[in-house]
């Protein structure tokens, strides 16, 4: 059986700024038949071309050409397989990976303000639902994000922060703001400098910090499992994405390899709708950190999945495949 391919432009409430950028729509590339669904997301710093993915994935032929290509592949397959076996995504894990037990909590994340006193408002109200908040830097005015951490901080001041640099600080800059962000017990701090720096850069930013409370995060740095060997020492976990595995296997394998070297998980998403999302929440339960909100910022999700409770913990349905279905 051939997929259905569909590429569809979702819109988003408002702009989304981070340190690659703003943006106020999201493309995603979804395959649907056989009563099953997948969906992978293009990112703009990713720079995949939508041609070629949508050409492959309608032909078939050749290597894949981007990660969208695969992981819009991989998903719809273990959907359809999931649906007629009975099964949800998260059986697929071994049972040899610890779990974490009980309810997750989700992470809200908020892209970089315009104005800070909107922003405290609206911290303030989202923190009266999740109690994990994750703030977006590298504005390009290293006095302007330690604003955002101290207004977030003081609107939220029982909130677990988390930071998101998106590689938006020289090393030089990363290893000044890193030191001063210490006085507001943030959780982790997710890749405060740029990946085209490679390891040398992490070598060069450990080595301007003396000894931190901070746990430092890569993402861009850490595409896959093999990246993580070369990150020893240097971080202290890593943010684990669908689209950057391109596969669920993939993202369980990179889990594997950062457990098994002592690294934490922080479990990541792009914007995209709840077929995505929802997707990856199948990982949470092994993962110390769940940020999968992107479905949140679309002014319409076409779609609907996993849910989060008036604790802003996650609520996975109960179905089998990625579990997803249309509103």
């Amino acid at each position: 059986m051939k997929p259905v391919v569909e590429l569809k432009t979702l819109h988003l409430t408002t702009p989304f700024r981070i340190a690659h950028g703003a943006s106020s729509s999201r493309q995603v590339v979804r395959l649907s038949g056989g009563g099953a669904v997948g969906e992978a997301p293009f990112v703009p710093y990713y720079h995949e071309n939508v041609e070629s993915t949508l050409g492959w994935l309608q032909a078939g032929q050749g290597p894949a050409p981007s990660r969208a290509a695969e992981l819009a592949l991989d998903l719809w397959r273990l959907d359809l397989e999931g649906r007629r076996a009975g099964s949800p995504l998260s059986a697929l894990v071994p049972v040899s990976l610890p779990k974490r037990p009980g309810l997750i909590p989700g992470c809200r994340s908020f892209s970089i303000p315009t104005s800070l006193e909107e922003f405290a408002v609206l911290v303030q109200e989202t923190a009266q639902q999740f109690q994990v908040l994750k703030l977006k830097l590298g504005s390009g005015d290293s006095e302007y994000d330690g604003q955002i951490v101290a207004v977030a901080r003081q609107a939220a001041p029982k909130a677990k922060l988390l930071v998101d640099v998106n590689g938006g600080w020289s090393v030089t800059d990363a290893a000044k703001m890193i030191l001063k962000l210490e006085a507001y017990s943030l959780e982790l701090i997710e890749q405060p400098i740029h990946h085209d720096g490679g390891i040398l850069a992490w070598q060069e930013l450990r080595l301007a910090l003396p000894r931190i409370a901070t746990p430092l995060y890569a993402d861009e740095s850490a595409q896959t499992a093999a990246d993580v060997p070369a990150l020893l020492s240097l971080v202290e976990g890593v943010n684990v994405k669908l689209l950057k595995c391109r596969s669920f296997s993939g993202a369980i394998e990179m889990i594997q390899a950062a457990r098994s070297h002592g690294l934490g998980v922080l479990l990541g998403c792009m914007i995209e709708s709840s077929i995505g999302i929802t997707a990856a929440a199948h990982l949470a339960p092994w993962s110390d950190y769940a940020d999968l909100d992107g479905h949140l910022y679309l002014a319409e999700d076409d779609y609907q999945g996993v849910t989060f409770d008036s604790k802003g913990c996650l609520i996975m349905p109960d179905a089998p495949g990625l579990g997803v279905r249309r509103r």
